[in-house]
């Protein structure tokens, strides 16, 4: 299956929060949120949807005052096939309102091995609830030492330490490792665990035991085992 490259940008922070991630092509919109939460350093706590020509996928709802269809049924491939100049969108938790732009940069690219993969990305995500982007501003400005009560409040929330430009990509290279497990390339074929491996050897060791003796089927077994028990009954 070919990849897609993509390139999710966190609207409305600046410098711009961003990240560049290649996955294969056949990835499911909810797989792709929980790709997006790791690589953006989110911690997964609230709700999200994502956006697409008008149509909305996520987490159905009853109370939701629209259709959302079911992200574990959509492909991102299928998305990819009809997005407008390129993009869509993704939100993340409601009540912060964390709007990501997914720029499509690619498709039908050569299979990566390991995949998905980071790229590359800059400046660091913002921590969770602290009132949008909004809260983010006050925190970097805090963190840069500028005197915004707001600011101060959400950063010895921290403990006094945040680093806007941080990026941990050695972080996220282990966070993708379970993705890539799940995506593994027909040229990589997973290692059998030693205690499996034991158990076939011992199978085929008594198969060639068998043989050796002239037992070649199951009845030619049973008529040896017969002949056993008659024996010890005399």
């Amino acid at each position: 299956m070919p990849d897609i490259r993509l390139r999710i940008e966190l609207l409305d922070t600046d410098p711009l929060v961003w990240r560049r991630v290649v996955v294969p092509e056949q990835i499911n919109l909810h797989r792709l949120h929980e790709l997006i939460q790791d690589v953006m350093g989110w911690g997964d706590c609230h709700l999200y949807e994502f956006e697409c020509n008008g149509r909305y996928y996520g987490v159905p709802d009853e109370w939701s005052d629209r259709p959302i269809a079911l992200a574990r049924n959509a492909k991102l491939k299928a998305i990819a096939a009809r997005v407008k100049e390129n993009a869509f969108h993704y939100l993340y938790d409601f009540g912060d309102g964390w709007e990501h732009r997914i720029i499509v940069e690619a498709t039908g690219m050569e299979e990566l091995d390991p995949c998905p993969r980071f790229i590359g990305g800059a400046m660091a995500c913002p921590p969770e609830d602290i009132g949008g982007t909004v809260g983010y501003a006050a925190l970097k400005a805090a963190a840069t030492g500028e005197q915004d009560a707001h600011g101060q409040e959400l950063l010895e929330g921290l403990d006094g330490e945040f680093d806007p430009e941080a990026l941990d990509e050695e972080e996220i290279a282990d966070m993708l490792e379970p993705f890539q497990a799940g995506f593994r390339r027909l040229g990589e074929a997973p290692s059998e665990p030693r205690q499996a491996l034991s158990k076939q050897s011992q199978g085929l060791d008594m198969e060639q035991s068998l043989k050796a003796q002239g037992i070649h089927n199951i009845e030619e077994l049973m008529q040896v085992l017969q002949g056993e028990i008659d024996r010890n009954r005399r």
